[in-house]
């Protein structure tokens, strides 16, 4: 077992700084930078960057065992799904551009791992794809690191979704999407300057005008991922309101995708209950006697009785 610890400049031969700092995720942005070719898909990309991420973990902790142990995890996990043995390849040969030998070192302790045989599951029909799910987390990690309060916020929202869509009698399948959009439906907040993201305040027409911009963006950035680019008119649409009046493409009633209008419920709900810098939460008893006083103004009257039976009845 290798001994982790920092770097010195006569422990690598091509003159790396004093200490390795692969904490602040430089590297790691690099690592998923410099995957570029087109048969790489983005899974094996974000498998690389966790793994630079977690040695990160294993430098300042000083103990490989937290590394190795993780290795083995995603291995077994994604065998058969994702090639993690390219991804965590493809993160060493980056990180050997400037640590060349602390590079060897950890492939020497990894490379047993990633080479044994595992065990291919075949996925059951009914089963996503895992890559899916890979990405979800890394938009959610970033939206975690730009707003922490957003990110619990849409963990929160994605819960909700799934119980109304329980009780709006959904198949499977469109729980799934409709979860899954709820999760990162506040992706685009990742473009909102902090200062309004946090204001301790009520925000002014014009820095709201900048807030509005979030379900657009969110839209964008999901619509360039093809993996999760159904998702976004769940993401584009989760603040339009039924009777014209909201954004940003004031569409009407049934016009709205019916994703949206799960998402936007389940959005107002959790948001009124909610943390906010500005005010205290609200019971959810009051709550709910805002969205029955905009059923069918601003919201979809069905999903609205749908949140008051999964709140009131605790399914």
């Amino acid at each position: 077992m290798i001994e982790l610890h920092a770097v010195r400049p006569h422990d690598d031969g091509d003159g790396a700084a004093a200490e390795l700092r692969i904490r602040n995720l430089a590297i790691a942005r690099a690592a998923v930078a410099q995957l570029a070719p087109a048969d790489r898909t983005i899974a094996v990309k974000i498998v690389a960057l966790r793994f630079v991420e977690r040695c990160a973990a294993a430098l300042a902790s000083g103990d490989p065992k937290l590394l190795c142990a993780w290795v083995d995890r995603v291995c077994e996990r994604y065998a058969g799904i994702v090639p993690a043995d390219e991804a965590i390849s493809a993160a060493l040969d980056v990180i050997a551009r400037t640590h060349r030998s602390v590079a060897a070192r950890l492939r020497a302790e990894v490379q047993p791992i990633v080479s044994r045989p595992r065990l291919v599951k075949a996925p059951a029909r009914h089963e996503a794809v895992d890559e899916v799910d890979v990405v979800l987390d890394r938009l959610l990690t970033e939206l975690h690191q730009s707003d922490v309060l957003t990110a619990e916020h849409s963990r929160a929202v994605s819960s909700w979704c799934a119980r109304l869509g329980k009780r709006l009698g959904m198949e499977k399948s469109a729980i799934v999407r409709v979860t899954r959009a709820g999760l990162i439906h506040d992706i685009g907040k990742v473009t909102t300057p902090p200062e309004i993201l946090g204001a301790p305040r009520r925000l002014d027409e014009e820095e709201m005008s900048v807030m509005r911009r979030h379900a657009a963006e969110g839209a964008a950035i999901v619509a360039r991922i093809p993996l999760v680019a159904n998702l976004v008119p769940g993401v584009r649409s989760h603040h339009e309101r039924f009777d014209g009046s909201g954004y940003p493409d004031g569409l009407r009633s049934e016009a709205i995708p019916g994703v949206a209008r799960v998402v936007a419920v389940a959005d107002a709900f959790n948001a009124m209950i909610g943390r906010r810098p500005y005010r205290a939460p609200l019971a959810p008893s009051e709550a709910l006697e805002r969205l029955v006083e905009g059923r069918g103004d601003h919201f979809d009257p069905d999903v609205v009785d749908a949140m008051v039976d999964v709140v009131t009845s605790r399914a």
